[in-house]
């Protein structure tokens, strides 16, 4: 989302327009789920992905005539026939999807813009819902969205009391996805319940630290680099770090810690460490982790001022890390980012193959001749089937 954002605003600067396409549902099998996004500027860009690729060349064909429009329009993908095994290879195999398709018009829809512009800027900073009408009746309706802030206690500004209704059903559920209201207006909903990206906050400028900002840039974190020796935490060393905060030693650095924070302590100091732990266990990140032995972890909390008894000991992180065999310092970052991932995003940390089961092979297998008889076009618009599912789906 961040590298959107930062593509609309490039957009916004040099007067070009666009269309964003958001997965709105999938069945069976699909590369990405529902609130995937993905950004086609008129001059050709594209920016994130709501396939392995395939589905986007196709996408572009409709830039032209949404921008020259100005209406929003849903494309409906079906590759759960046979032929998909061709398809597959691009898409994710044997699944459907609803992509949602609205312009980006900077100058000629004010409104529409400013809405846009604010989600994809605030969610980068904090959670937001946004309810999007994406199927009507009405055309003149369509695209029309609300931002509510469910931190806020006051209640939201929805103006259709049936949309306002089936929000304050579903805004709990934390999941992005369809509701059809249907009524006079045959009325679609899209809900996206979006998160903002970690900040990665890590106390330490050493060697170890660079490949490690190197690898989270790549995610599109912003990322904050503190240290208390000035040759080590510079620009030339961490070109990708969003802020490098250098302060003195013995002393604790002035940084808001939150609930979108995670932390990594790794200054290789015992004494500096120690005393950032201590401030950190006064603060409510989401995610703690410290360098080194466990050992050492536990020397660091012993020799302080920190009682054996703090409730927040438990949620440390040490050592830092999933258990990847890791041994080079890239290897290390690696198994820290994967495990703040984990924290993130709400997996196990398992293998895939061990939490889908084993595989299964069909007694006869088709020939690649088979294949290739078979039509590999895509099933596109196809408004019964898109209906259909809208009442199959189970929110």
């Amino acid at each position: 989302m961040i590298a959107i954002n930062q593509e609309l605003q490039r957009c916004k600067c040099k007067g070009y327009r666009g269309v964003i396409g958001t997965i709105i549902s999938t069945e069976g099998s699909t590369y990405q789920k529902a609130g995937a996004k993905c950004f086609i500027s008129e001059d050709g860009h594209l920016t994130g992905l709501v396939s392995g690729g395939c589905v986007e060349g196709d996408l572009k064909e409709y830039v032209h005539e949404i921008i020259a429009t100005g209406l929003p329009r849903i494309v409906h993908y079906d590759f759960k026939d046979d032929g998909d095994i061709v398809w597959g290879l691009g898409l994710g195999c044997n699944g459907k999807m609803n992509i949602f398709l609205e312009p980006y018009r900077p100058g000629q829809n004010p409104e529409n813009t400013a809405m846009i512009d604010a989600f994809f800027s605030s969610m980068l900073t904090k959670p937001l819902h946004r309810i999007t009408i994406v199927d009507s009746n009405d055309t003149s309706i369509l695209g029309k969205t609300w931002l509510v802030d469910p931190a806020s206690k006051e209640y939201p500004k929805i103006p259709n009391n049936e949309i306002l209704q089936d929000y304050m059903v579903n805004r709990h559920t934390k999941k992005n996805g369809l509701s059809y209201i249907g009524g006079n207006l045959n009325l679609s909903i899209f809900y996206e319940f979006t998160t903002p990206p970690p900040n990665l906050i890590i106390f330490g400028a050493g060697p170890d630290a660079i490949p490690l900002v190197r690898m989270a840039k790549t995610l599109n974190w912003p990322i904050t680099v503190l240290d208390y020796r000035t040759a080590l935490a510079s620009k030339q060393n961490f070109p990708d770090a969003d802020e490098i905060i250098v302060y003195p030693a013995g002393n604790v650095p002035e940084i808001t810690i939150n609930q979108n924070s995670y932390v990594i302590l790794m200054t290789h100091n015992f004494m500096q460490d120690q005393i950032i732990l201590e401030y950190l266990l006064r603060t409510d990140p989401a995610y703690l982790g410290v360098l080194g032995p466990r050992k050492r972890t536990e020397e660091l909390i012993n020799s302080s001022d920190i009682d054996s008894d703090h409730p927040k000991l438990s949620t440390i992180h040490s050592p830092v890390g999933l258990d990847l065999g890791s041994k080079t310092p890239e290897e290390i970052a690696l198994s820290i980012l994967a495990e703040i991932m984990v924290t993130y995003r709400g997996g196990t940390g398992s293998r895939l193959s061990e939490v889908k089961g084993e595989l299964i092979f069909p007694h006869h297998k088709a020939s690649p001749e088979s294949y290739m008889e078979k039509d590999m076009t895509p099933n596109i618009d196809r408004k019964s089937d898109f209906q259909q599912l809208l009442r199959e789906e189970v929110y």
